[in-house]
């Protein structure tokens, strides 16, 4: 898949390149979307490290020594090869609750990669739209700055037959050249426009490469209360940090599992130089097998397990004010994503209607002017009120999808 969306991409002048398309390519190249699931395989690969807790550990060693002063029952020099098989019966609980730790810090760690996502999804949605409106507004821009050399034409014919003064013509000149200037502008915007989508979805777009253009149309939205309800349940950052209190605590059990007896299993093998005697007995034999069971219980650490203790709790605290903190963010957020779909909707009715008329009045004042009814002043108005009129219908038309996109990332996927 991701072949041929580069096949698509670099080499096909046939097809253009989709929103559908850019959100695949952002997913598969983004570098945040790549450390987001970096991060999700580091916190599994912690729970296999603590699950190993429950795993007998193999050691093998080499002994060598040379003692100073020897008795009857030590020899130097003297060395030996040794295997251990060791088995943790008992630790506390200690292990379970690092186990249950590492486990809500994965689950953690998914519910932020899938914000990252979500995240990445509208910057793709932003940026595409941003890309469209800079292309649409240089054709705009193309088409005042045709209809103004063609009114200077005009009206230079009309001077030379001495019909208008010298200023009108003058007028026109002015405007077709801060057209000009307008319409680099919107080409420089529109370099800025690409270079901003390639960096998201981390792929170059050919310069002769289009993009295709989309339905923007949106659906209704429930109410505020409603959305409000959903995002408290819906929004992964909130689980996620929920999880993250899940873990806290988990430590904290650990920790206070340090505070029971730890029982181990031990089998060890040892093979010797040689085998030595005394007389009739042996005092060191050729190869010994140990098994031990060994019980230990610390009574005192200095203090640093009750401080452990009291360093999780105060950094769940942390975590519980954080998350109040961020239900509060989120509550504003959707506030005014939720006033803004309502402003683009308004935005998009009135730009509608304003582009209608402001079309209407230059094809009224332009015939009039070529009759001589109106002045050069009144047809050169109706021509830009025309382009920002076109401009910003292009731009309602977009941000009134982008806002709808914002309030859906707010409420949670």
């Amino acid at each position: 898949m991701k072949i041929a969306l580069i096949f698509l991409l670099f080499y096909s002048t046939l097809s253009a390149l989709t929103l559908e398309e850019s959100l695949e390519l952002a997913l598969q190249n983004s570098p945040k979307a790549k450390i987001s699931m970096s991060n999700v395989k580091y916190s599994e690969l912690k729970k296999d490290e603590a699950t190993a807790a429950y795993r007998p550990t193999l050691d093998a060693g080499f002994e060598y020594r040379e003692l100073q002063n020897t008795t009857a029952f030590t020899f130097s020099p003297t060395h030996n090869y040794n295997l251990s098989l060791k088995y943790n019966l008992f630790r506390g609980f200690s292990d379970s609750s690092t186990i249950d730790s590492k486990d809500a810090e994965m689950l953690s760690a998914r519910l932020e990669a899938k914000a990252v996502v979500a995240d990445l999804k509208l910057d793709v949605i932003v940026a595409y739209t941003n890309y469209l409106k800079a292309q649409k507004l240089i054709v705009s821009q193309e088409a005042e700055l045709a209809s103004l050399t063609k009114q200077f034409d005009d009206t230079k014919n009309r001077y030379e037959q001495g019909i208008i003064a010298k200023n009108d013509l003058l007028m026109i000149d002015v405007e077709r050249l801060r057209s000009e200037q307008a319409l680099i502008k919107a080409k420089s915007d529109f370099v800025v426009a690409k270079s901003t989508l390639e960096n998201i979805i981390a792929t170059k777009i050919a310069d002769s490469e289009t993009i295709s253009d989309f339905d923007a149309s949106v659906a209704e939205v429930e109410s505020l209360d409603a959305l409000e309800g959903e995002m408290l349940q819906n929004r992964s950052e909130i689980k996620a940090m929920l999880f993250k209190s899940k873990s806290l605590v988990a430590q904290r059990d650990a920790v206070e599992g340090k505070y029971l007896p730890s029982v181990d299993l031990l089998a060890r093998y040892d093979l010797n130089d040689k085998e030595r005697k005394s007389g009739a007995n042996i005092v060191q034999p050729k190869d010994q097998t140990t098994y031990v069971v060994n019980v230990s219980w610390n009574l005192y650490s200095g203090g640093k397990d009750n401080s452990a203790q009291k360093a999780l709790l105060e950094k769940d605290n942390q975590q519980n004010y954080e998350l109040n903190q961020l239900k509060l963010d989120l509550s504003t957020q959707l506030t005014k994503a939720y006033q803004d779909l309502i402003v683009a909707k308004s935005a998009k009715v009135v730009a509608s209607k304003a582009k209608e008329s402001a079309e209407e009045n230059y094809r009224i004042t332009s015939d009039r002017y070529s009759y001589g009814d109106v002045d050069t002043l009144t047809l050169l108005v109706s021509q830009t009120s025309l382009t920002q009129a076109t401009n910003a219908h292009n731009d309602a038309y977009y941000n009134l999808y982008v806002a709808y996109k914002t309030l859906h990332r707010v409420v949670g996927e």
